[in-house]
């Protein structure tokens, strides 16, 4: 009988745990046209650790369906090798992507240039993640992506939910900072788009709004896109309106870069569909928190 129960368990398990997986579906791609090299075939190995790394590891605790799994593109742009100190010269593009409900689209949450990919890496190298310890530059780098999408994956799907990741995130850059010479981890540098402050203005209270509008934008207005269009565009006017207090507070943040990197065409296509009357205020407003983007937003009017 004892027998008997731990077979009803262990079969039970397994139900529960049918269909779920790793958190991440992530393709890697190195690009190596500016390296000059005959044999190429390290990066194409390399592409695949990495891709394996990210997509075996188990990040969460989360119960994570397969078809929930996060979209992840990373492309690393390798700008030099040296065959003789296995030193990687690079910069990288991290895109993520989720669903929105009730469609076949899927938003960009992030859309973001790391110009600090710098690296060293031998085949035989160790590549994982343990948590509390600096175990290389590569492991940090693709670890703390990992994390910092998850926060803004569960950030869009419950108030602040991301937050138990970007301090995950936040521990990597600590360790990295203390531990590694590269560029990127710290907080003053010679562009604000560093990985340092990518974390920090996230964690910082005074920017909490922005990550109040990565809900709002995403969960009660994208996700309830298809069912009333209308109110959706209401609520992404109340994510912006968010969005304009970190404005007001710090123009330049990094935060704000990221999020219009994300968003800006997005925007576009959803209100040119917009009822006339609604186009000049979403105009006004983005043209005031956006600025960059201003020609851009033009479009919405026709």
């Amino acid at each position: 009988m004892y027998r008997f129960i731990i077979f009803v368990n262990f079969f039970l398990l397994l139900l529960l745990n049918k269909g779920f997986s790793q958190e991440f579906n992530c393709r890697v791609k190195i690009n190596d046209q500016q390296v000059q090299i005959s044999d190429k075939s390290i990066f194409r190995s390399l592409e695949q650790r990495l891709q394996e790394f990210i997509n075996n590891t188990r990040w969460t605790n989360e119960p994570i369906a397969v078809q929930e799994r996060i979209d992840l593109n990373i492309e690393i742009i390798l700008s030099g090798y040296d065959q003789n100190t296995y030193e990687y010269r690079a910069s990288a593009i991290i895109q993520s992507r989720r669903p929105v409900f009730g469609s076949n689209y899927n938003t960009t949450l992030l859309s973001f240039n790391d110009e600090n990919w710098d690296f060293k890496y031998q085949e035989q190298d160790r590549l994982e993640f343990q948590d509390g310890q600096y175990l290389g530059d590569l492991s940090s780098l693709m670890s703390f992506y990992a994390y910092y999408v998850l926060g803004l994956d569960f950030d869009s799907f419950a108030l602040e939910g991301g937050t138990p990741f970007f301090n995950k995130a936040f521990q990597i850059a600590n360790l990295a900072q203390q531990t590694s010479a590269r560029a990127g981890w710290k907080p003053f540098e010679r562009t604000i788009r560093t990985r340092y402050n990518l974390i920090d203005n996230m964690l910082n209270e005074r920017f909490r709004p922005l990550r109040n509008a990565y809900y709002i934008y995403h969960r009660k207005a994208l996700d309830q896109f298809a069912k009333d269009p209308f109110q959706g565009r209401k609520q992404i006017m109340l994510a912006l309106e968010q969005v304009k207090k970190v404005f007001k507070i710090s123009p330049n943040t990094v935060m704000l870069l990221v999020f219009f990197d994300a968003k800006s065409d997005e925007l576009v296509n959803i209100f040119k569909g917009a009822e006339a009357i609604e186009k000049p205020k979403v105009i006004d407003l983005l043209n005031e928190i956006n600025i960059a983007n201003i020609s851009k937003y033009e479009k919405i009017k026709s």
